[in-house]
């Protein structure tokens, strides 16, 4: 969470493509991808599973096997449009940042690691956050972030990040994931996803909570659980956000 070198390619859109990710055990209804964007010798894209009614119920990020196999040396961030049909969850774009050093605090989180960062907010407007942005000040009501959530670092062309304290690399475990939501100007402005490139390599699917907040900024869809599936099929990682419940 610290700056990023800038590493956004160019990309063919591959919406709609027949691939399924495996998040689910059963046949989805319809699966829709965002664009297709190079990373490394291999992609990353966004997804989104649709209901029979056309209600998404999973959303998430297909990492390739290609792309874990040749990481830069350096940082890097890739931008990830959003499928048809992912409206209801607000979600705008997807900032998908890898780190090989990790990051502050020493001892926790500098191991090689992602963070996955799902925006209620446009490429442009997230761009738009400079170093010591007043709006890092304002806070959201409580009610608008899980119990017990604690204020942590305020970054640049991202927003302020709310930490569990109860997290296990927090209280002496080793890290392996974490789920972070994020404000700006008195609103959560995302969510994330942060875990490590060992964890993500070993994984073939781990599903955990996503503590809930009393309140949400608008009506839609929003996860209850995420999780991360090594679908062999596809040669992918896949980070989900699921369960998505509406709430208004």
């Amino acid at each position: 969470m610290n700056l990023f070198a800038l590493a956004l390619v160019a990309a063919t859109t591959l919406t709609g493509s027949n691939d399924t990710p495996t998040g689910d055990k059963k046949p989805a209804t319809t699966i829709q991808y965002g664009e297709s964007v190079k990373a490394g010798n291999g992609t990353l894209r966004s997804f989104v599973r649709l209901d029979a009614k056309g209600k998404p119920t999973q959303l998430g990020v297909a990492i390739s096997e290609a792309t874990l196999k040749s990481l830069p040396a350096e940082d890097a961030y890739w931008v990830l449009t959003m499928p048809k049909g992912s409206e209801k969850s607000q979600v705008q774009h997807v900032s998908f940042n890898w780190m090989p050093h990790g990051h502050e605090p020493d001892g926790v989180y500098n191991v090689p690691h992602f963070d996955c960062h799902f925006y209620y907010t446009s490429n442009e407007e997230r761009m738009g956050i400079v170093e010591n942005d007043p709006r890092f000040g304002k806070d959201p009501e409580g009610a608008y972030l899980p119990k017990g959530y604690v204020k942590g670092p305020a970054i640049p062309q991202m927003g302020a990040h709310w930490i569990d304290p109860t997290s296990p690399e927090l209280n002496g475990k080793p890290f392996t994931t974490t789920f972070i939501y994020g404000t700006l100007d008195g609103k959560v402005t995302f969510t994330e996803s942060m875990f490590t490139l060992d964890f993500l390599k070993k994984v073939q699917d781990e599903r955990l909570p996503v503590k809930q907040p009393e309140k949400v900024e608008k009506a839609g869809v929003y996860p209850t659980d995420y999780r991360y599936v090594y679908n062999a099929a596809e040669k992918q990682y896949e980070v989900i956000l699921e369960n998505l419940q509406s709430r208004q």
